[in-house]
């Protein structure tokens, strides 16, 4: 019976939650409750609301140019790569470069979009 009861114990505390996962729902709250303070701070102070919102628009307007270089980088590389392309398998390379970056590409235009 004592086993019954020491086993019955030791499977219930293996059943609880740790301690880290009190201290990660701790950190959590406290991330939001930070959040919520300073929303309530720049929502007051509209200048700087519109700063940052002046930052936020630089900051998009220098993705969309940092994905338009990486897609003119990729034309550029596979321009190369067809300049350096022996005439006999040009077309082949051009199909199999297309096929398999096309996903890639893709993705590179939905995000500057």
């Amino acid at each position: 019976m004592a086993e019954d009861i020491e086993r019955y114990l030791s499977n219930f505390f293996k059943a609880m939650p740790s301690e880290d996962l009190y201290f990660e729902a701790l950190h959590e709250i406290i991330k939001d409750l930070v959040k919520e303070y300073l929303k309530r701070k720049i929502n007051q102070n509209e200048e700087i609301k519109n700063e940052i919102m002046s930052i936020l628009e630089k900051f998009m307007e220098s993705k969309f140019k940092e994905y338009d270089a990486m897609a003119r980088m990729a034309k550029v590389t596979a321009e190369i790569g067809l300049l350096s392309t022996p005439s006999s398998i040009k077309d082949e390379a051009v199909s199999d470069f297309v096929g398999t970056f096309r996903k890639e590409i893709e993705e590179i235009i939905k995000k500057t979009f």
